[in-house]
C-alpha cells in the first residue's frame, strides 16, 4: 500500500510532506490549550459547559458548590428509593441509611475535569466537554453497614416458606388476604445496585435481583369467588383438660385455612394428619375397645364433629361418617363423628360449582368451624328426628371376697338407635335428603359387693319403646351472624368430654 502511494504520488507529481501530520496535532493540541484559557475560568472554578443536576457551575467555586449543598441535603432525608420485583415491593427511606451527598465525588466531577490524568486524556474530556457538555449528578453516600443490615432484614423476610393466600368471616362477608411467595433475594447484589443508583445521583426504583422462588399454594385468585359465610358451628368444652384441650387446637389448626374445590372430597384424616405425640399431641382419654384410656389425641374428635355440624348446614354431601362408641356430650345425640388414625374418618364433598374454605377458630372453652363460599350457593337445611329409640343399660351386682363395701367398678349408661333425616334446598331450586344413622351400645353399670365370687343383674333402666327426641338440642346458627360464645350445656354429662368412642379402635374422642 506504501509503494502503491509513493508510485501515485510520482505519477502525479505531488510533493512528500513528513511532518504534515505533526503539524496538524500540533494546532490541534495549541488549540486546545487555547480554549482552555476559556474552558477552565479560574483555577478554583468549574470548568465551562459542566453543570450540576442541570445548573450552571462555571462561575462555582467549591465554596459555593458546599453551600449548595448544605441547602439541599435537608430535602435529601425526606427522599426513598423503591425496591421491586415480583412479589417484592417495598420503600427504603434514605433517613434509615444516614444518607449525604458524596462531596468529595462530585467535586471531583467538578473542578478536576480535564485537569488530571495524562495529556491525551485531558484532551480528550476537554473536547468531550466542549462537544456535547457533562452534567454532573448529585451522588449520594450512604452509610453501607446500615444498608447492608436493612438488605439482610429484607431478605429474611422474604425468604420465609410461602404463605396461601386465606378467607376470613369479616361481618356480613368474607375478607380475602393475598398470598406470600417465598423469595430468595441476593443481597450482595442488591446492595451493589443500590449503591450504583444513588451514586449516580438517583432515588427512583431499584429491581431487586432474586435468585429462587416457592410459590404458594393458595393463590388470591383461587378464592375470587369465596364470598360469604355459607355455615358455622361452635361446640363447648370445660377447659380443664390442659392435654385434650391442646390437641383440640392442634387439629383445629391444622384443619384452618383448607380449600375444597368444587365437586372434590376433604377427609379429616387426610386434612389433619396423623395424631402422634412428634406431631406434639397430648395423651388425653379416648375410647378403645369400649373402655376409657389415655392416648396421643383425645380431643380432636370433638374438632370432626364441629366439622360434620358446619358441613351439614352448609349443605355438603357427607361421604364418611361414624357415631362414637357412647354420644358425645357436647353434641346432641346422634350429630356427633368420630375419627381414628388409618380407620375411622370424616369425609364430605362439595356439591357446587364453585370451592368453599374452612375457617376455625378456637376460644377459653370452645372450637368452630366455618364453612365459606359463594353467596348463590347458600342454601336451607332442616333437621328432622325420624327414629330414636333408647337401649336401657343393665346394673350388675358382681361378688367380689376382696372388697368389704359396695364399690362401682364400671360406669353404666343407656345406649340409643337414632335416625335423622335431612333435607337441603339449594338456591337453584334443586333439593337433596339423606339420613343420619346413629347406634350407640348401652354399658352395663357394674358394682362389686362383698360375698362369694357370683354375678347377678339386679335392674334395667327399664326404658322400651320409641323415645322421640329433637335431635337439633343446639338450633341451626344464622349464617349471618357472627357467633357469641355461650355457655355449655351442662344437661348432660359427657364424663369430661371422654364419652367419645367406636369399638374397637382407638378414636380421638
Amino acid at each position: 500500500m506504501k509503494e502503491y502511494r509513493r508510485r501515485y504520488r510520482e505519477k502525479h507529481g505531488i510533493k512528500e510532506h513528513p511532518n504534515r501530520l505533526k503539524k496538524i496535532a500540533a494546532v490541534v493540541i495549541g488549540v486546545c490549550i487555547a480554549a482552555s484559557g476559556s474552558f477552565f475560568a479560574a483555577q478554583s472554578k468549574a470548568a465551562a459547559m459542566v453543570t450540576l443536576e442541570g445548573k450552571p457551575v462555571t462561575e462555582m467555586t467549591e465554596e459555593d458548590v458546599r453551600e449548595y449543598l448544605d441547602q439541599r441535603e435537608g430535602d435529601l432525608q425526606k427522599k426513598s428509593v423503591h425496591l421491586t420485583a415480583d412479589d417484592v415491593d417495598e420503600t427504603l427511606p434514605l433517613s434509615k441509611v444516614d444518607a449525604h451527598f458524596d462531596r468529595q465525588r462530585i467535586n471531583d466531577a467538578l473542578f478536576l475535569v480535564g485537569r488530571t490524568g495524562s495529556p491525551v486524556k485531558r484532551i480528550s474530556d476537554v473536547i468531550s466537554i466542549l462537544r456535547f457538555g457533562r452534567d454532573v449528578p448529585l451522588s449520594i453516600a450512604v452509610d453501607e453497614e446500615k444498608l447492608a443490615s436493612y438488605i439482610s432484614d429484607m431478605h429474611d423476610q422474604y425468604d420465609q416458606e410461602p404463605r396461601n393466600a386465606h378467607a376470613r368471616p369479616d361481618g356480613s362477608g368474607v375478607r380475602i388476604e393475598k398470598e406470600r411467595n417465598q423469595i430468595t433475594i441476593d443481597s450482595d447484589a442488591l446492595q451493589s445496585a443500590v449503591l450504583d443508583e444513588l451514586g449516580d445521583g438517583k432515588t427512583d426504583t431499584v429491581d431487586v435481583p432474586v435468585t429462587a422462588r416457592k410459590e404458594a399454594q393458595i393463590k388470591e385468585k383461587d378464592l375470587k369467588s369465596i364470598d360469604t359465610v355459607l355455615s358455622y358451628y361452635t361446640t363447648h368444652f370445660d377447659g380443664k383438660n390442659d392435654n385434650r384441650d391442646a390437641n383440640i387446637r392442634i387439629a383445629q389448626n391444622a384443619l384452618n385455612d383448607t380449600l375444597v374445590p368444587a365437586g372434590k372430597d376433604c377427609s379429616f384424616n387426610k386434612t389433619v394428619g396423623k395424631r402422634t405425640r412428634e406431631k406434639g399431641y397430648k395423651d388425653a382419654p379416648v375410647y378403645f375397645d369400649n373402655k376409657v384410656v389415655l392416648d396421643a389425641g383425645g380431643g380432636v374428635c370433638q374438632v370432626s364433629t364441629t366439622l360434620f355440624n358446619a358441613a351439614l348446614r352448609a349443605g355438603m354431601i357427607i361421604a364418611s361418617r361414624s357415631p362414637h362408641y357412647a354420644p358425645a356430650g357436647y353434641v346432641p345425640v346422634g350429630m356427633d363423628a368420630t375419627v381414628a388414625d388409618d380407620s375411622l374418618d370424616f369425609a364430605f364433598t362439595n356439591p357446587f360449582t364453585r370451592p368453599v374454605y374452612i375457617y376455625t377458630e378456637m376460644g377459653d372453652a370452645s372450637v368452630t368451624v366455618y364453612i365459606l363460599g359463594n353467596h348463590a350457593d347458600t342454601c336451607n337445611v332442616t333437621f328432622t328426628t325420624v327414629s330414636q329409640k333408647t337401649l336401657p343399660h343393665r346394673v350388675i351386682r358382681r361378688h367380689d371376697d376382696k372388697v368389704t363395701e359396695d364399690k362401682r367398678d364400671q360406669e353404666g349408661y343407656d345406649g340409643h338407635d337414632i335416625t335423622i333425616r335431612r333435607t337441603v334446598n339449594y338456591t337453584d331450586g334443586d333439593h337433596y335428603t339423606d339420613t343420619i344413622v346413629s347406634h350407640y351400645d348401652p354399658n352395663s353399670e357394674i358394682i362389686l359387693t362383698p360375698g362369694d365370687s357370683s354375678e347377678e343383674v339386679v335392674q334395667t333402666t327399664n326404658l322400651d319403646g320409641e323415645q322421640p327426641q329433637d335431635a337439633m338440642i343446639n338450633a341451626p346458627h344464622d349464617p349471618t351472624k357472627i357467633p357469641e360464645p355461650a355457655a355449655p350445656d351442662t344437661g348432660t354429662d359427657d364424663g369430661g368430654d371422654s364419652g367419645d368412642s367406636d369399638s374397637g379402635a382407638a378414636d380421638d374422642e
